[in-house]
């Protein structure tokens, strides 16, 4: 037994699948000894395909990293990933390990290869992870838009004669404001400012949810040539086209970004009529990206399928690309994981979120900094030192690409609360309040808040509460 130990090694080259960065993470967590991490890492990425971490799972089966030694389930990845590749050096491997399997072990290892095979097949994975694309007119995740301030000319860009051009993202909430406003694309710090606050004034048609819409993408133009906010169709259509044209040559680049215009001009619809803006045709490149690597189409994908947006809804399949991005390192996948536990038990659920929160955070994704302060002291369980001073240092952060000041504002209460400073809280509990006041936003959650710290006690509980139509 110990001679097959010396031959099995980690399948390290990740020339049989695209998921490069993907992989190069797993591995880096696996060759630093985090093997917890590296064995849901692998399995994450095996859930789309990559048959290298498929084979790596086997090898911690044998070696008894993260989970007990076991032969035969060691031998069921190896195979499973070498009948499914060129890979010599995986079918040898396999076949020692198969070879030194007692008699009576060989066939529960058949069996168990057989199960495996059925849910991670090639075709199988393919068919679970492609989306059924729907029309816009068969889907309904958009909110209809009512109001949308035009942005001011920053002065000093108006001065020098700068064409600027910022992507937002946002939650609509259901009374139809607008929350969390994040500066995803800009071509300058001014102009990101001057779209958000503008941002911060869009009205949305209210609609009978319990829960924010998000994800919601708007694109903001700022030309000398027209009042901030006007649109140059022709040439929008004239860009876009021309990342269709590089997309259909098989760049999985262009793909992605052919894509993410899509969903980016939208918002511009009503000036672009002849032009295909639909989530379906979006959905179909990020799918060709996503396929080929690419981390950032694999969290779009995904979370548009989890959502039904340009697709029928499937969640369980479009965590599973959100799940491959968030290993890659992508903020906002790992964000998303966070805020999206489904039904876990909620230890289980917090130490989920906590586990991508920090990873998002390490990464500079300063909302999710912000995200990760409010689960670390509004839990159940009161936070120890260690983790009221992470939270502290989340708060004391400088905001990067991130407007949501009343948001900002509670999280800071909500530290000091944390900490037993309740004057301090009250104080930044009504600066949210009178915040949000000023822009007419639903203020029960504020003031449910602002209660708590009046009576000496902090909040338990999630950020949106009490957000339903009344």
């Amino acid at each position: 037994m110990q001679r097959v130990f010396i031959g099995v090694v980690l399948f390290i080259a990740s020339a049989l699948s695209p998921v490069y960065a993907s992989f190069d993470k797993a591995m880096e967590d696996y060759t630093a000894g985090h093997y917890k991490e590296a064995y849901r890492n692998f399995h994450a990425l095996a859930a789309i395909g990559n048959y290298s971490s498929m084979f790596n799972i086997g090898v911690m089966y044998f070696r008894g990293e993260h989970v007990q030694k076991n032969p035969v389930e060691a031998w069921a990845w190896m195979q499973l990933a070498a009948s499914h590749t060129e890979s010599d050096s995986m079918s040898a491997t396999a076949a020692k390990i198969f070879a030194a399997l007692p008699e009576e072990s060989r066939t529960t290892a058949q069996a168990r290869l057989q199960a495996l095979t059925e849910v991670y097949a090639a075709e199988k994975i393919q068919a679970d992870l492609s989306p059924v694309l729907l029309a816009d007119a068969e889907c309904d995740v958009d909110r209809t838009p009512v109001f949308k301030k035009k942005p001011r000319y920053p002065r000093w860009e108006l001065n020098q004669g700068r064409f600027g051009r910022v992507v937002l993202e946002y939650s609509v909430m259901p009374a139809g404001h607008v929350r969390d406003i994040e500066v995803v694309q800009s071509t300058g710090a001014e102009f990101s400012r001057a779209a958000a606050i503008s941002g911060l004034s869009y009205r949305y048609e209210p609609l009978a949810v319990t829960e924010p819409t998000r994800g919601v993408n708007t694109a903001v133009s700022f030309s000398i040539h027209a009042r901030p906010g006007d649109v140059n169709s022709r040439e929008l259509a004239t860009e876009l086209n021309d990342w269709k044209v590089k997309a259909e040559t098989g760049d999985p680049i262009a793909q992605y970004v052919y894509a993410q215009r899509i969903g980016v001009l939208r918002s511009f619809r009503k000036y672009m009529r002849d032009v295909d803006l639909e989530y379906q045709t979006a959905n179909r490149w990020y799918l060709e990206a996503a396929r080929q690597g690419v981390p950032q189409a694999q969290f779009q994908i995904g979370r548009n399928m989890v959502v039904g947006r340009g697709c029928e809804a499937d969640r369980k399949n479009g965590l599973k690309w959100i799940s491959a991005a968030a290993v890659a390192g992508i903020p906002e996948a790992q964000k998303f994981l966070a805020s999206n536990a489904g039904e876990m038990p909620e230890p289980e659920r917090r130490d989920h979120a906590l586990r991508w929160l920090k990873n998002a955070a390490a990464n500079g994704h300063y909302f999710s900094g912000v995200l990760l302060a409010w689960e670390l002291v509004t839990g159940a369980v009161d936070a120890d030192p260690e983790e009221l001073q992470l939270a502290q240092d989340m708060m004391d952060a400088e905001p990067e690409n991130y407007f949501d000041e009343v948001r900002i504002l509670e999280t800071k209460a909500a530290v000091a609360a944390a900490n037993g400073e309740f004057k301090k809280a009250l104080q930044l509990q009504q600066q949210a309040l009178d915040s949000a006041k000023d822009l007419e936003w639903d203020l029960r959650d504020l003031k449910h808040r602002l209660e708590a710290y009046t009576g000496g006690d902090r909040w338990r509980g999630p950020y949106y509460y009490d957000i339903a139509l009344e």
